[in-house]
């Protein structure tokens, strides 16, 4: 197995620049066009220039700037804080890349690898959340155990039978994997209250957007650093324009968790 993980600069507590975001800047300044760079990185012009204008609010200074008129007739271009940018971030990049290489190397890590893979060869959910059980509560024949994710203070409500509890030995503390199959996911209204006012509603920001014939699969990256995959039909995303780093809220039911004991 090899670790992997997402790199994302963020300013003042707002997302400035990951890699999808790196790469549109780096297909503006090659291109002198956003039309250019947004059909270069898969992406359509509305999408481009919210991401844009997100990176220069993000930023508090102009990274990328538009000019009219001219010979030329106009352009886009990167400003010097946007390349200034795009040079940090593949700095940090290699950093985080070898960091990961050297942490694969150590060798305390390989009995929780093996469990990883072991997992994943056993489980087709696209959705694998590390979390600590924090309550577990009789509901007939059936038990809700409360779960909170590794290294976040969102939760999940888990609704398993009785015999599964005992059959996992799970008790207050100990950790688990809460599978989600990726279809199980759905993206709630952007209008909604906050994803802490209701049971199994969570936050995170978009990462990236694949689309589909029929279905697109939504990449997200949960407040604490966990990945979900949501798989959607286009018609549940034809009312929305989702951006790189937009927060968002998804809503997954407590009878289609499934839970692993580690």
């Amino acid at each position: 197995m090899q670790l992997e993980g997402q790199f994302w600069i963020t300013h003042n507590g707002k997302n400035l620049a990951g890699q999808s975001r790196i790469e549109l800047l780096t297909q503006i300044t090659s291109s002198g066009s956003i039309t250019q760079a947004a059909k270069a990185v898969g992406i359509s012009y509305k999408s481009a220039w919210d991401a844009v204008e997100a990176m220069n609010s993000a930023a508090g200074s102009p990274l990328v700037a538009r000019s009219t008129g001219g010979k030329g007739g106009g352009g886009t271009q990167l400003t010097a804080a946007g390349q200034q940018l795009i040079d940090a971030f593949q700095h940090y990049q290699r950093e985080h890349q070898a960091f990961l290489q050297r942490l694969g190397a150590d060798s305390r890590l390989e009995p929780y690898l093996q469990i990883m893979e072991r997992l994943r060869l056993r489980t087709s959910a696209r959705n694998q959340l590390l979390a600590k059980v924090c309550n577990i509560q009789a509901d007939g024949l059936n038990d809700r155990i409360e779960l909170e994710l590794h290294g976040s203070a969102q939760r999940l409500t888990a609704l398993i039978t009785h015999g599964s509890t005992e059959r996992l030995n799970l008790q207050l503390g100990a950790e688990v994997f809460a599978l989600i199959k990726a279809s199980w996911v759905n993206l709630l209204p952007s209008d909604g209250a906050s994803a802490h006012a209701e049971p199994n509603h969570l936050t995170g920001n978009v990462h990236s957007l694949e689309p589909g014939e029929l279905e697109s699969e939504l990449h997200l990256q949960l407040h604490g650093g966990a990945h979900l995959t949501a798989m959607l039909s286009n018609s549940q995303l034809s009312s929305r324009q989702l951006v790189s780093g937009e927060q968002v809220r998804v809503q997954i039911n407590p009878e289609q968790i499934i839970l692993c004991s580690v």
